[in-house]
């Protein structure tokens, strides 16, 4: 045999942490080429496989925990580099792939150790390898699978705090209880015999697992619900934004039209030049109430006065190109909900800047042979930060902000539309494309 079967060889733990971490990096979103990938990965191997080789040979009792936390440095430190996460959600897959990496390598070696013990079958270093790379492999596919088929948005959800130290004090736990018996064989939880140990390390380390894709089950669900319930209250806001905007357009309409009476009146009877010219220059701003947004859609309508007289009142130029009656195919609440994120998204991006004659919003609703374009652009300044293709919100408190596009993607999604952001020499652009039937 290539190992003593007393001990568990740093090789199996080296190949473990591997591809545990490698199983968390795929299912996260990455950040690098495929050919860095390849030499982050190869050089992560051979660093974990040398460090694992020579702590399990000649490290005295003391440093044992000391070398355990230097190993999840370096799988952390390989998350890090391959995936595009936050730091807290770094150091969360990393709890989850040391434990993981534990079980596979705890797992396969027990079965590795029967096969020579039992059945008296023989491997060369070759054959050693090969049997774990393919036992690991089997466990991870069932764990991608698993991942895949519960959990619904890797990478959506940036993890707090407490979520991470929760994984590390579970695998805290887990790792002490799962090789106690190394250290002490005198405790009611400890085996003193090699099959026993290798026993109870197993069954523990399958409990942490189990234990930990339970956790994360869970913090996706209410991370859901939590997205769910934000979206509705999003929703909610925007119809009473709608109703409101509805009932002071219909005032302002009404006033307009009494105002423009009043003013023929008062040009009829004026003595002066000055009086007549005052007057006129009133009937041209006033105009601007009856020019704009006759776009063929009410709802349309309604959202567009009531982002004009606030574009107004912020200094903001909203140009509208559109084609209202293209839009008969969406729910009025729809439109309403759409055009309404869509506006205040570019508001509040613009407002941020302080050259006004750079505050300016064009928006485009056209009809295409067989598809409705909407396609929105604004100027923005600053650097923006994009995950799953949509820009990340910039507010601090990121758990109550960033809902606007989410709703405009839940609302795109819903017509079978598409939907693409890019940026390009400081204009932020946003194009959505419908199916008409």
């Amino acid at each position: 045999m290539p190992y003593d079967l007393a001990e568990t060889p740093g090789g199996f733990y080296a190949v473990a942490y591997l591809m545990s971490a490698l199983l968390f990096a795929v299912l996260n979103k990455g950040k690098r080429t495929k050919i860095e990938s390849f030499l982050i990965t190869l050089s992560f191997l051979a660093l974990i496989f040398i460090y694992m080789e020579i702590i399990n040979t000649d490290v005295h009792m003391m440093f044992f925990v000391p070398s355990i936390l230097v190993s999840i440095g370096i799988i952390y430190l390989y998350i890090y580099l391959m995936c595009d996460l936050s730091l807290l959600s770094v150091g969360y897959y990393t709890a989850r792939a040391f434990i993981v990496g534990e079980f596979i390598a705890s797992f396969s070696y027990q079965i590795y150790y029967f096969a020579v013990l039992d059945l008296e079958m023989s491997f060369t270093y070759f054959t050693t390898y090969l049997f774990i790379f393919i036992s690991y492999s089997v466990v991870l596919a069932f764990m991608y699978l698993l991942e895949k088929r519960f959990v619904k948005n890797h990478s959506t959800h940036d993890v707090t705090a407490r979520e991470m130290f929760s994984a590390f004090i579970i695998v805290a736990v887990v790792f002490t209880m799962s090789n106690i018996s190394y250290v002490y064989q005198n405790t009611p939880f400890s085996g003193s015999m090699a099959r026993d140990i290798f026993n109870i390390r197993t069954l523990v380390d399958f409990g942490g697992v189990a234990l930990l894709f339970a956790y994360h089950i869970q913090i996706n669900e209410m991370n859901m619900k939590f997205e769910v319930e934000k979206l509705q209250n999003l929703l909610r806001l925007q119809i009473a934004n709608y109703e409101l905007s509805e009932k002071s357009i219909e005032l302002v309409n009404q006033k307009y039209h009494d105002l423009k009476h009043q003013i023929a009146v008062l040009k009829q009877d004026a003595s002066t030049q000055e009086a007549v010219d005052y007057l006129e220059q009133m009937e041209d701003d006033i105009k601007i109430y009856e020019a704009q947004n006759k776009t063929g859609n009410k709802v349309l309508d309604t959202v567009l006065m009531g982002k004009q007289l606030h574009c107004q009142d912020v200094n903001v130029t909203l140009t509208v190109v559109a084609e209202g009656k293209a839009l008969d195919f969406m729910d009025p609440v729809d439109i309403s909900t759409l055009f309404g994120n869509i506006l205040d998204n570019a508001i509040e991006s613009v407002v941020k800047i302080d050259d006004i004659e750079k505050r300016l919003i064009h928006l485009t609703i056209s009809k295409r042979k067989s598809f409705l374009s909407v396609r929105v652009e604004n100027c923005y300044e600053g650097k923006l930060i994009f995950n799953n293709g949509l820009p990340v919100t910039t507010k601090k408190d990121k758990n109550f902000h960033g809902y606007g596009l989410k709703s405009i993607q839940q609302t795109v999604k819903k017509y079978d539309g598409t939907m693409t952001i890019k940026t390009e020499d400081g204009w932020f652009e946003l194009r959505i494309l419908f199916p008409l039937l």
